[in-house]
């Protein structure tokens, strides 16, 4: 709606994972970074925690993003509110795009030769689960651990990336045997005043504005009433925009980011 009113060519503040818009904070850059050494080496599982909102979603599309040109194979996972069963279908359909066998033995056979026949390719899979935490079942990790097995004798066939809320770290570490497999975890914390800042210019310019709209006291609100995470920097940085675009005003005020804050609740 507000668009034309600032001349953007997108909208900056929408909630989806667009890669365009990843935003390397010192903790993204961080989390980005170890996770890109798990998969470039090969390792067997890294695991990224954060509160909600705090971005873990688009470090991985960005990750996903960067190893698809370099050849590496990945199945992403969603939603894994699945039996065992479920998601080792969910993972063998993301690989090959049509429909996978009923019997668990088959699914695994499956997955096992496409492991080694991307492996002959020269290349790597890679099997990114988002929203971890929701994985209640042991048999679920188990499954996970065992894909793990499928190795040569010098590295790894398949690499794991669990992500999830901080109570993810919980349940890895209540399982040890899962837990010894991690390679290495990070949790994303949300950002400070001057990373909130520089993540609201780095938005408003990769959507087309080179200048700062927010006024510094509306920054300073934006940061407060977001705690810093930048779920809700985008929920009230939107309707301020909105209600600065409504007013006919083309600099956000401390007063707009105020009704904004109480527009996104």
């Amino acid at each position: 709606m507000y668009q034309k009113h600032w001349n953007l060519r997108k909208l900056p503040f929408e909630n989806t994972p667009d890669t365009e818009f990843f935003f390397e904070s010192e903790a993204h850059e961080e989390a980005f970074s170890r996770l890109s050494y798990v998969v470039e080496e090969k390792k067997s599982c890294g695991v990224l925690t954060g509160a909600y909102g705090t971005g873990k979603t688009l470090v991985l599309k960005a990750l996903e993003r960067q190893f698809r040109k370099k050849g590496y194979v990945f199945s992403f996972v969603t939603n894994p509110r699945l039996d065992d069963l479920g998601l080792l279908k969910i993972i063998l359909h993301n690989f090959t795009g049509y429909n996978v066998p009923k019997q668990k033995e088959d699914v695994l056979m499956g997955i096992e030769r496409f492991l080694r026949d991307t492996f002959q390719d020269g290349k790597h899979v890679v099997v990114a689960i988002d929203e971890a935490q929701l994985i209640d079942d042991e048999k679920v990790f188990e499954e996970l651990r065992l894909l793990l097995n499928f190795q040569t004798e010098t590295r790894f066939l398949l690499t794991l990336i669990l992500c999830g809320q901080p109570e993810l770290k919980e349940k890895l570490d209540s399982n040890k045997q899962f837990s010894q497999r991690v390679t290495l975890s990070y949790r994303l914390k949300p950002l400070d005043l001057e990373e909130t800042r520089r993540y609201v210019e780095h938005r408003l310019e990769v959507a087309g504005l080179k200048e700062n709209i927010f006024e510094d006291r509306a920054m300073e609100l934006l940061y407060e009433r977001s705690g810093g995470i930048p779920r809700w920097i985008n929920n009230i940085a939107n309707m301020s925009m909105l209600a600065a675009y409504s007013k006919g005003e083309r600099t956000v005020t401390e007063a707009l980011v105020a009704e904004g804050v109480e527009s996104s609740r």
